[in-house]
């Protein structure tokens, strides 16, 4: 949730409070984050409106550890969150413009109205169930794949894969073509390098000596 505040750095986000308190979830897409161990999947809501990104996950009692809430921030700036009137601890994840995770904010403390400031312009805040990022070994420069970005790609015929498992990537990983084999006269297994023949080649016996009536005088 974003708290708006004035300062020199021109943080320019939206003021907290509304009379309704609809807690009630809506819609999810699909996230994707690429880690050193692999793909993550999340289903996040998007927070897009005024009101939306006011509200944020406000007034939740619960969520299941694979959903969450990216906020679309635009114009790109920085930002200010918080987690006033938020009853759940929350990962939060600072999102770059290029949609690599600049800045990562641990365990928010629920009902919190301290500042959690980003040093650095962002394009969208994630927020997940605190704890995600321990599990998952989310770092700082991790890629997140989303709608908000344009980079979700999936085949049609192929369903995401359940949310939070971790795809492991790679030549070893379930489903991938193998690593790839080397090939030569030197690759491991290979029979040997290839050994040339002639009169000529070293060890020969030596070149072959012509005999006859005509051969050349010895």
């Amino acid at each position: 949730m974003i708290k708006q505040i004035f300062l020199a750095l021109s943080f320019i986000t939206l003021l907290n409070g509304c009379s309704k308190h609809d807690v009630t979830p809506r819609p999810t897409t699909p996230l994707n984050i690429s880690t050193s161990n692999g793909e993550i999947h999340f289903n996040v809501e998007v927070a897009r409106t005024p009101e939306e990104l006011k509200n944020g996950l406000m007034y939740r009692s619960e969520m299941p550890l694979t959903n969450g809430m990216i906020f679309d921030i635009y114009p790109i700036r920085p930002i200010a969150m918080w987690m006033k009137n938020t009853k759940i601890s929350l990962d939060m994840l600072f999102i770059a413009p290029n949609a690599t995770i600049s800045m990562i904010k641990e365990h928010a403390t629920p009902l919190s109205e301290d500042l959690i400031v980003s040093r650095e312009p962002v394009r969208a805040v994630i927020e997940i169930p605190a704890g995600n990022v321990m599990r998952y070994n989310i770092k700082v420069g991790d890629k997140i794949q989303h709608n908000i970005f344009n980079n979700l790609t999936t085949l049609s015929d192929t369903p995401l894969p359940p949310a939070g498992v971790v795809i492991p990537k790679g030549p070893h990983a379930p489903g991938a073509a193998g690593p790839i084999i080397p090939k030569g006269p030197h690759a491991p297994g290979a029979a040997g390098p290839v050994i040339p023949k002639g009169p000529n080649v070293p060890g020969a016996a030596g070149p072959v000596i012509p005999k006859g009536p005509n051969a050349p005088a010895q």
